[in-house]
């Protein structure tokens, strides 16, 4: 299994067609605090949830009580996860 990095940070990079901002890394950041959920439950999530995959290329990881919005890079054998958003399941 590829070794899985999450990056919630922000780096000036754009990758393929996206464009990573400053403003989505404060706003997953803010959210993962809101609702004490940390890198580990991501990667739990990526590895382990259930998978929706969205026309735009955006994952959504659906786990225990928390959904993860992300997309995904694959860079030298290593999975890169760039979180978008992170809310609580309501059903």
């Amino acid at each position: 299994m590829p070794e899985i990095k999450v990056n919630v940070k922000f780096a000036q990079k754009q990758i393929k067609k996206w464009k990573e901002t400053e403003k989505r890394a404060e706003h997953v950041f803010d959210r993962m605090k809101l609702r004490g959920i940390g890198v580990n439950e991501i990667i739990e999530a990526v590895q382990c949830g259930a998978k929706l995959l969205e026309k735009d290329g955006k994952i959504i990881a659906v786990h225990r009580w928390y959904k993860i919005v992300y997309r995904e890079f694959k860079l030298n054998g290593i999975r890169k996860i760039y979180p978008i958003t992170v809310y609580a399941k309501l059903t």
